[in-house]
């Protein structure tokens, strides 16, 4: 309950927060390196890498979208308040992750 909303941060969340982040900085990074390599003419089949960007990104942005209102929602909930729309969209995505997971891999 509420005297362990500490220990809930400690093991969960800031694990969460790191692994929320590096997934972020490591999908910036491969558009970004990707964008290079289709723009500055380093490769020939500019269309297999579009294509494998699209493919490599596809489920860490699933992830990172549906993950971020629950996270937001449950700190909101830790200082105490208790916002319709971010739960509502909290409880939606994260009971549908596995279904936008399945569709990124059925679509690549």
């Amino acid at each position: 309950g509420e005297q362990f909303t500490a220990y809930r941060f400690a093991l969960f969340y800031i694990p969460f927060f790191i692994i929320f982040a590096v997934s972020a900085i490591l999908v910036a990074l491969t558009c970004h390196y990707t964008y290079q390599v289709i723009h500055n003419g380093v490769s020939d089949n500019k269309d297999k890498h579009t294509t494998y960007q699209f493919k490599l990104v596809n489920y860490i942005i699933v992830f990172l979208v549906c993950w971020i209102f629950a996270v937001i929602n449950r700190i909101l909930n830790a200082v105490g308040l208790f916002p319709y729309a971010c739960n509502l969209l909290h409880t939606y995505l994260s009971l549908s992750h596995g279904f936008y997971a399945s569709v990124a891999f059925i679509y690549n």
